[in-house]
């Protein structure tokens, strides 16, 4: 199976625009035979929207995803945008979208609050990560800061996830030599961390371009269950990035050091129920 990060730049706040530019990248990955693809987080609307928001939230149902919906009864995508629940609360989410259907939303749990962020001012936080099921593998989707606790991949790592998408709009800090920002070079170390960890594929979509003066720094990439980065790209174009996921490395990775096997989450209950209770 071919999994596609697809690293691209967005309009602040159009939606149509947008999509139609994920359309035509979907598109091409149909081409290459790609069974799902990735794209930044927020994709479908920008990063920093502030007092525009609340215009441009989203529900699963929306008409504005049925040019998404169609191309996927060919390709499984993954977008992001803003969602407004029932209940009217905002979220920064990534949808699953396949076979015409939103089957799977993710909404952020750890927003980004600090230095250039102010996440908390405008959406609300999600409370659970979960797995779904993507072409037969057991998955799941991860939201920038949420990688940055660990508890965003351990629940789903006892679960037996295979796939960890991750979606991310990083602005570029710490220019580096061999055209990298700082902040690339944590994400890469990360993936290859826990990739190798969770002896699971960790597949990692960021966007470029420029917005409200911050530059995204791309490097997009994808690590093997080994924590081998397979392929990857640059800091600043619009490009797709393809690799295969291969059953046989997730099963020979999680033989070799069976990490999963030996878990004992008790522990962490028992840990964490006398942390709350004030006994540590």
């Amino acid at each position: 199976m071919k999994v596609a990060v697809v690293q691209i730049n967005t309009v602040l706040g159009n939606l149509e625009k947008n999509i139609e530019k994920i359309c035509q990248f979907t598109e091409k990955c149909i081409e290459k035979g790609v069974s799902i693809c990735l794209f930044p987080e927020l994709s479908i609307t920008g990063y920093y929207l502030q007092d525009i928001t609340s215009e441009i939230a989203i529900k699963p149902d929306d008409e504005r995803l049925s040019p998404l919906k169609k191309l996927s009864k060919h390709i499984g995508i993954i977008v992001g945008g803003i969602e407004e629940s029932e209940e009217h609360i905002l979220y920064n989410s990534a949808f699953f979208i396949e076979d015409e259907k939103v089957k799977h939303i993710h909404r952020k749990v750890y927003l980004s609050t600090y230095g250039m962020f102010d996440e908390a001012r405008f959406v609300g936080a999600g409370k659970t990560f979960r797995t779904f099921t993507a072409c037969g593998f057991k998955s799941t989707i991860l939201i920038c800061e949420d990688c940055w606790h660990f508890s965003s991949i351990y629940l789903p790592f006892l679960e037996g996830t295979k796939l960890i998408f991750v979606q991310s709009a990083s602005p570029g800090r710490g220019y580096r030599e061999n055209r990298m920002f700082g902040n690339a070079r944590v994400w890469k170390n990360m993936g290859e961390f826990y990739s190798r960890l969770t002896a699971s594929y960790f597949i990692y979509a960021n966007r470029v371009g420029v917005e409200d003066g911050f530059i995204f720094s791309g490097n997009s990439f994808i690590c093997d269950p080994y924590g081998n980065i397979v392929n990857e790209g640059s800091p600043f174009e619009e490009e797709i990035i393809i690799a295969d996921i291969e059953p046989s490395l997730i099963r020979s990775a999680r033989i070799s050091l069976p990490l999963l096997r030996d878990e004992k989450p008790w522990i962490i209950e028992k840990e964490l129920k006398a942390f709350l209770e004030g006994k540590k």
